[in-house]
């Protein structure tokens, strides 16, 4: 084997084994950040520089269209006229920050990525307005919420950077090298990546919790300390009439689920939105027989949590918690979810 057939040989082997790896973190990162419109832009572009010709053909003749679709159209233009640098370029891209701040050249591949034409731009605005109003008022203004959305932003930014630009510039290299069977398993390996990844999410009892959520759910507690505690309340008395009326089976010292989860989760909504009370989950501490309602800590953030003991009185005191529950509390004990009928 000469030395240009093992670097192409390697370079493939680095391809496939990132193909493998980066759309199962692209899928979970969609699931903590609203990425997903930054997903389907850039695959967009990329069908619209795999027909080439035809795409252009046809989004050409409408005036309407050529503006619609500029961005993708730029970035077709930019891949026809620029072949993609070496892969390994593309994984450490993030890295080199401070070459293409300063460089024109790299600094122009990035905005092909990330550059917002009109129409893109005002569907971004149209969104954060509509997530604000659903999302935050009564308790959370203007002020909370936009370092929310620019966090989810900065995190867009990270996963077109980190995951999308090796994905796509590999397509882009094997469709210009004519190499239709690596492009085959490239795309293969790819789909059964993302496949396998939307199975995983889709078997978890609780969706994935975003970041935004978790953040609202902390500055909405703080806002209204009072009408959360009694949401609080609400939600444990629901889950305890709950689990005296059913044949649910308790576990020793774990975590609740099924009808009991369902309906505290329900109670909190008159206070927590939607997304925000599944955030919250249920514990059962047999040893001093509470049950607790929690949302687990986070980064420096401690845990909110209310527990009910056998008695109907609600407690808020650490030392009546066992070391197990004190752990998921912390976000740092997985334990099995409690066995439903």
């Amino acid at each position: 084997m000469d030395l240009k057939t093992w670097k192409s040989s390697a370079d493939f082997a680095l391809r496939l084994a990132f193909f493998a790896a980066a759309p199962f973190v692209v899928v979970f990162a969609a699931e903590l950040f609203p990425v997903t419109s930054a997903i389907l832009q850039v695959a967009l572009a990329l069908l619209v520089f795999l027909f080439g010709e035809t795409a252009r053909r046809v989004l050409g003749k409408q005036a309407i269209l050529r503006r619609l679709f500029a961005h993708q159209l730029a970035f077709e233009a930019y891949y026809r006229n620029h072949a993609p640098r070496p892969f390994l370029y593309y994984v450490f891209y993030p890295l080199l920050l401070p070459y293409w701040l300063v460089n024109r050249g790299a600094r122009g591949e990035f905005f092909v990525y990330k550059g917002y034409t009109w129409p893109a731009l005002c569907l971004l605005v149209v969104s954060l307005v509509v997530q604000y109003f659903r999302l935050c008022p009564p308790e959370l203004h203007v002020r909370e919420f936009l370092p929310i959305a620019l966090g989810s932003l900065l995190a867009e930014i990270v996963v077109v950077l980190m995951f999308l630009m090796p994905i796509v510039t590999s397509v882009i290299h094997l469709h210009g090298q004519r190499a239709p069977r690596r492009l085959s398993a490239l795309l293969v390996v790819g789909l059964i990546s993302v496949g396998y990844a939307i199975y995983r999410v889709e078997r978890r009892r609780d969706p994935i919790v975003s970041f935004a959520t978790r953040t609202r759910v902390r500055l909405r507690s703080d806002a209204r300390p009072d009408a959360a505690l009694s949401a609080q309340r609400a939600a444990l008395e629901q889950a305890a009439h709950a689990l005296d009326t059913s044949a649910q089976a308790l576990p020793t010292d774990g975590r609740i689920t099924g009808a009991a989860l369902e309906l505290a989760r329900a109670a909190l909504l008159c206070f927590y939105k939607n997304d925000e009370a599944y955030a919250f989950e249920l514990w059962y501490d047999q040893r001093s027989r509470l049950l607790t309602l929690f949302f687990p800590a986070r980064r420096g953030h401690a845990a909110i949590w209310l527990s009910r003991t056998s008695a109907g009185e609600t407690r808020h005191d650490p030392s009546l918690l066992s070391e197990r529950a004190r752990r998921a509390f912390a976000g740092n004990d997985a334990p099995s979810p409690a066995p439903t009928h």
